[in-house]
């Protein structure tokens, strides 16, 4: 016996379960010497003395032996290193030339890896089957070997009738010759990812994502599939396109859908040679209709305007809400004089000042027009857009009520701000412009926590140039949409790089302009920019003012729900300085507010300041909002700002807003040297 594997433990007992035989792996597993247990107890010996269990059973078997019977079964024992060993223990009984049962023989081996590869397996399968995602298992004929509870809940089959099921009866696209493709494809890739359609048991068919992943077991190909129903995502995908390109107040098109019709209608007038007109109608003081009447009763002011024009427009004309108090219609004609005849625009301007009932309130309201047509007034629907909207902020300025149309006046413009729109127009594509960041810090230990994102410009002849002076010519031109989004862009690629070198800045704040927040597809852009730099959206907060909020309720929370459901932290800048009332601002989906810095300024010397910054710091800890104080210059600021619960704060007092090069110094430091 002491020729066995050494894996094999062996011996012998007498009938009455004495031990007088142990071959040498049995002695070495337990470090025992055979005259320690010899001539003992079998389940005396220290082989047994781990389970009281165990030592049951083989007193059993004893038993059982001396009656002629076999016994196997699993047993645990304590080794010489301390270790819990699983043996698969048989005793069997040896006869006499009598049949009488002499001695018996007991031998064991070790199963612990097997026992315990044996677990694993169980605790894999039980895993994949429990899983909440839908999982297969397809052999090289395309028949389901394997789909666990959640692809049987998806396609809504019993097991036993999903099991051997050929795939082309779960997806009418994987024919045998295109599985067969599709194996190819896939052992020679290792994974694949693919959309396409699963039917159901009900025969209804849902939009899947699958990710499959090409192995080989026991010698044969096998396809391990994960299944994503996007039957929800779809429908959210459906939802956020409508909202990309419709008003949710009037149900109109909005900005992105005006501007897609207005350069098809472009494309067929240069074939046809037909003009296009546009008009941008912007609604005169709604604000004041506002106060009257409250934001509902505004809306409801929208919504007839919104239907008054679209019976002024003659099909095919495009009529649309661009803004918050503007629309616009878009149409063609045969000649340039109907372009911007009067009865179309006397039509709108009549039709606008009928006196309205909202609330049994009797309301008029009037209405400018702008207007430019192509090919007269731009050549294509950006410059069409700029030059209505121009000519709209003349009729606005000669008294309203009117319409007017663009006409041409850069010779009489101001030749110093021509020569800044020129040169901000190259800014971008010569690289001029760069971010700098002002800190945030918490006030309790002095530690930056994120950052402003603030936009400068170094022209190379004019110098630094102040936001003050270009920011307003770039949101006039419609170039604040390209440099807000390098803006966003830059910073979130930045917020990235500290992170893969080891830094934790915090939330990086990147202020949108309202040209930006107007436009429909924002939510949109902001994922696919975040998934371009490859930073988490939890990282990155953007700031909009009050003003930009009120404009349009619906749709700004249509937004701001978007971007909050894939993890971007919405912050209200300029904080009190807007008109948003409380029940408007709980229907925002916002996880900061920003103390404006003209109450921050004026809190140690104005009583009203400083109870204006104690109610928005209170209302915040109410609403479960984190709020910030910018512009914080003095220590006594800082002071009173921290007693009344502000934590977080930003100013010259901490920091003045650094290049990218000063502020990864500051998060390696790891705190500011002034704090309370």
């Amino acid at each position: 016996m002491d020729r066995l594997s050494p894996s094999v433990f062996a011996g012998l007992l007498t009938v009455n379960g004495v031990l007088t035989y142990a071959n040498k792996a049995a002695l070495d597993a337990i470090g025992a010497r055979a005259e320690d247990v010899l001539g003992r107890p079998f389940d005396a010996t220290p082989w047994w003395g781990f389970s009281d269990q165990g030592r049951q059973r083989l007193r059993d078997a004893i038993r059982a032996a001396g009656q002629g019977h076999t016994s196997r079964f699993d047993v645990l024992i304590l080794d010489r290193n301390g270790r819990v060993r699983t043996m698969d223990f048989t005793l069997h009984p040896v006869y006499d030339d009598k049949g009488n049962v002499t001695y018996m023989v007991p031998s064991a081996r070790d199963i612990t890896e097997r026992r315990q590869a044996e677990r694993e397996l169980r605790l894999t399968q039980f895993a994949v089957d429990h899983a909440r995602g839908a999982m297969f298992q397809i052999d090289a004929d395309g028949r389901v070997r394997y789909a666990n509870r959640a692809a049987c809940d998806m396609l809504g089959y019993a097991r036993e009738d999903l099991t051997g099921r050929l795939l082309s009866d779960i997806d009418p696209t994987m024919t045998e010759g295109v599985w067969r493709e599709h194996l190819h494809e896939l052992k020679a890739q290792g994974s694949a990812r693919l959309e396409s359609l699963a039917r159901r048991s009900d025969g209804g068919l849902i939009p899947i994502e699958v990710t499959a992943t090409y192995i080989e077991y026991e010698g044969e190909p096998v396809s391990f599939s994960y299944v994503d129903d996007l039957t929800a995502r779809r429908a959210s995908e459906e939802r956020i396109h409508y909202l990309t390109r419709f008003d949710g107040l009037t149900r109109l098109p909005n900005r992105t859908a005006l501007h897609e019709r207005l350069e098809q209608a472009i494309e067929s007038a240069q074939l046809s040679n037909s003009p296009v007109a546009l008009l941008i109608v912007g609604l005169d003081r709604l604000g004041l209709v506002n106060d009257a009447l409250g934001h509902a009763g505004g809306d409801e002011v929208l919504r007839a305007i919104a239907e008054r024009l679209s019976a002024c427009a003659e099909t095919p004309a495009t009529v649309a809400r661009i803004g918050g108090d503007e629309f616009a219609i878009m149409y063609t004609t045969d000649t340039q004089q109907d372009l911007h005849a009067e009865y179309w625009t006397q039509r709108i301007l009549e039709s606008v000042s009928e006196p309205l009932r909202i609330n049994d309130q009797e309301i008029c309201v009037t209405c400018s027009i702008g207007s430019a047509a192509y090919p007269f007034d731009g050549a294509d629907s950006g410059e069409l857009f700029k030059n209505a909207t121009s000519a709209l902020r003349r009729a606005k300025g000669r008294g309203r009520n009117m319409h007017l149309a663009y006409v041409s006046a850069a010779a009489n413009r101001d030749p110093e701000r021509l020569a800044l729109e020129l040169a901000l127009r190259g800014a971008l594509k010569h690289g001029e412009f760069s971010v700098h960041y002002q800190p945030r810090i918490d006030v309790d230990s002095g530690a930056p926590v994120g950052a402003e994102a603030l936009l400068r410009w170094h022209h190379p002849h004019m110098g630094m140039i102040s936001p003050a002076r270009f920011i307003p010519v770039a949101e006039e031109t419609g170039l604040i949409e390209s440099i807000g989004e390098w803006v966003l862009r830059a910073a979130c690629e930045q917020n990235r790089l500290w992170r893969e070198s080891g830094l934790m800045p915090g939330r990086i704040g990147v202020n949108l302009s309202a040209r930006q927040f107007r436009h429909a597809d924002l939510a949109l852009r902001v994922v696919q920019l975040l998934k371009e730099t490859g930073l988490d959206p939890q990282h990155l907060e953007l700031e909009l003012t009050e003003s930009m909020l009120m404009e349009d309720v619906d749709t700004a929370v249509a937004t701001m729900t978007c971007l909050k459901n894939y993890g971007v932290s919405i912050a209200v800048d300029d904080f009190g300085t807007g008109y948003s009332g409380l029940s408007y601002l709980k229907r925002f989906p916002i996880d900061t507010l920003k103390i404006d810095q003209s109450f921050v300024r004026e809190i140690t010397s104005d009583p009203a300041s400083a109870a204006i910054a104690d109610a928005i710091i209170a209302m915040a800890q109410r609403l479960n909002l984190d709020v910030i104080a910018e512009g914080v210059e003095t220590p006594e600021q800082c002071r009173l700002l921290r007693e009344s619960g502000c934590r977080y704060m930003q100013g010259y007092l901490f920091a003045r807003p650094v290049p990218t090069e000063d502020l990864t110094k500051l998060l390696r430091v790891g705190h500011v040297g002034r704090h309370l």
